[in-house]
Parts: structure tokens; sequence; C-alpha cells
């Protein structure tokens, strides 16, 4: 199961530039926070270089790992993400939690359990989507099955609550049926009672609804509700098209709440600048691009749609994150990743590109492809 395999360069690059470019940011944007609350200006950075150790470890075990293996265990994974999903629910009903019940804490460190089932049920949907291609138009026998584990998926992080993980995992779902060859017809059907079911759920929670109503009308009290987008908006503008430097934020004096986890882009807008925030954008764009070149050049459609499903998940946390950061769309709680602060998502986003290495490493098949010079052992040595 563990195999030396051939790693993209481009790909590589590009990752470690993002990695590194949002280690600076995210560090940057956290000292003044991190003074406040622990006396302690390099508190989030300490933790920041733990947590990257261990996602190091992450995605050396997905990267060596034949994601071809992931198809017999592609089922026991989405169990144990139903299981921890309902875990988290029944503890916040139980022991009348206030906050929302979204983190399962395992061997000192908080996982989001969201983020779990998102990358379990990719694997889960791909490898479903692969062996039911004989039979993709049947809809009673096939389609509605899916639908409902994806329906069944979403609800339960919908009572976490988390509306926007779910609407990302349902966004991503949505995309792999239509590339993994489903009838339109049955796509349009469970998109419209899915987008019915978000937009009742958004509005009988209130602060789902809050949020947006406060989208709609931030400048209406911008010293409570809205005070979080205008003060992002406030950060962006002051950075200009050449930045304040690197360090020299205002927004992260304790003026932008959140600076160094969801509203990090706004703090690399500021002291970035226009050019920065656009470099960063593009690194986004261009790993996109070159996951969906790797999900072409896949022999199965498995392995396809597994590197479309997590390029695509990759990019639209990215993408929600920046448009809540711009204000074009409502607040999300989602972060940028591999630059926002959290150890959860910079795991769970190890474990994903590692699958996606590997299937580029591999051409899709789990066999080394010998095309590609250098193997990913070279870089762990070096």
């Amino acid at each position: 199961m563990i195999q030396r395999i051939q790693f993209d360069r481009l790909l590589l690059t590009l990752v470690l530039g993002l990695f590194l470019f949002g280690s600076a940011s995210m560090y940057s944007a956290s000292t003044t926070v991190a003074e406040q609350e622990y006396h302690d200006s390099n508190y989030y950075l300490k933790k920041h270089m733990r947590n990257t150790l261990v996602a190091v470890v992450v995605f050396i075990f997905f990267s060596s790992f034949n994601h071809q293996n992931f198809r017999k265990l592609a089922k026991p994974i989405l169990a144990i993400a139903v299981i921890a999903l309902i875990v988290v629910i029944a503890q916040h009903r139980i022991n009348h939690i206030p906050r929302p019940a979204r983190w399962l804490s395992l061997w000192g460190f908080s996982i989001q359990v969201s983020d779990l089932a998102r990358l379990a049920f990719i694997i889960f949907l791909a490898d479903a989507l692969h062996s039911k291609q004989p039979r993709i138009e049947d809809f009673k026998q096939t389609m509605l099955p899916l639908f409902l584990v994806t329906a069944v998926i979403c609800g339960l992080v919908v009572i976490e609550p988390d509306l926007s993980s779910s609407v990302m995992i349902m966004a991503v779902a949505i995309a792999m049926f239509f590339m993994g060859n489903v009838k339109l017809s049955h796509i349009s059907g469970f998109l419209a009672i899915a987008g019915s079911g978000a937009m009742i759920t958004a509005w009988v929670t209130p602060y789902m609804r809050q949020r947006i109503l406060t989208f709609f009308d931030s400048s209406r009290d911008v010293t409570h509700a809205g005070y979080q987008i205008h003060q992002s908006l406030v950060t962006l503008a002051h950075g200009g098209m050449n930045g304040v430097g690197l360090g020299d934020s205002f927004g992260k004096a304790l003026y932008l709440p959140e600076p160094h986890t969801d509203f990090v882009f706004a703090i690399i807008g500021e002291e970035w600048g226009f050019i920065g925030a656009f470099v960063l954008l593009t690194i986004f764009i261009l790993i996109f691009l070159r996951g969906m070149r790797i999900a072409r050049n896949s022999p199965d459609i498995y392995s396809m749609l597994l590197a479309e499903g997590l390029s695509l998940s990759f990019f639209l946390y990215a993408l929600a994150n920046v448009a809540v950061v711009v204000d074009l769309i409502p607040t999300t709680g989602l972060p940028l990743p591999l630059v926002s602060y959290g150890g959860s998502n910079l795991m769970i986003t190890a474990a994903m590109l590692g699958i996606l290495f590997n299937i580029a490493g591999t051409n899709g098949t789990g066999v080394p492809n010998k095309k590609v010079t250098g193997s990913l052992s070279e870089l762990y040595e070096s």
C-alpha cells in the first residue's frame, strides 16, 4: 500500500509557495491577537509549526498510499465520518453546549468533523460513481441511493450547525455528479430540492438569517452586525496597490476580528496590496487547474472523479473565503486553505493534496509514473 511515487514538480512548487506565503501572512496577522490573549506574540506561530509537522506526516502518508486502495475503504471511512458527526451532535445536545457542535478532540488535536466528512464523502462518491457507471441512468437503483447519502451527510453537517460546510459539500457533489455522467434531469431535480432545503434552513436558523440580512445591508449597523465586514473592506482598501508592508497592518491591531483565520485575506490585501492578493489568487487558480489536468490524464473514472472532487473542494473553499472578505457573499466561517490558522483544516488539506499527488505520480493506476522525473523520497531525504 505504501509506495515510492513520482511527484508533480509544478504542483509541488505551487503548494509549497502557497504554504510559505500563507504561513508568513498568518503569523503577521496573528501577533497582536496572540499578545492580547496569551501575552506571547508568537503563540499562534508555535502552534502552527506543531500543526505543520503533523500535516507533513499526513501529506507524506497519503501521497505514498495507493489511492486505489481507498476504494475498498470508502464505505468504512464514510461510516466513521457519519458516526463522528452523530457523536459531536449528541454531545452538543446532551451537555447543552452553547457553541456549535463542530469539533471532536483526539490525541490532543481538535478535528472539525465536517472537514473529515468532506474528505470521506469525496472518496465515497468517486468510488460509487465509478462502480455504478453501467447503471448510471437508472434513477431508482443507482442515483436515488447516492442522492440520499448526500442528503444525509449534508443534513448532519447542517444540524451541527454548519450550513456553509454543508453547501460546500453539496456543491462538490453536484459537480462530481455532472462529471460522473449522471443525467442532467436527475441533477437538476436534486439541485432544486437541495437548494430549497438550504434556503429554508438558512432562513429559519437565527444566526444564519442574521448573516444574510447583514450581507444585504451591512452598512445599517457597522458597530455590531456589520462591523466585521466593514472592517474587512476598510483593511483591504488601506493596502492600496503595493500594500503597507509585512507586519505593518493596522487592521490586525484588534480592529478586524479573526484576522489570522477567516479574514486573513484582508490582512494579506493590506500588507501585500492588490498585487500580493492577486498573486495569491493566481496560485490558487493554478493549483486548481493543475488538479483538473491531473484528473483529465487519469485512466479511470474513479481516479478522475477523485482528483476533480479534491481539486474543486480546495478551490471552492478559497473562493468562498475571499468572496466573504470582499463582501460578495454572507459570512461563512470557511478558512482559506493553507493560509488561515487552524490545525484541523490544515490536516485535511494535507491529506487531500497528498491523495492528489499520488494520483498525479501514478497516472491514477497506483503504479509509479516513470514519465515524471524525481520522487517524493528524494524530497524527504533532502
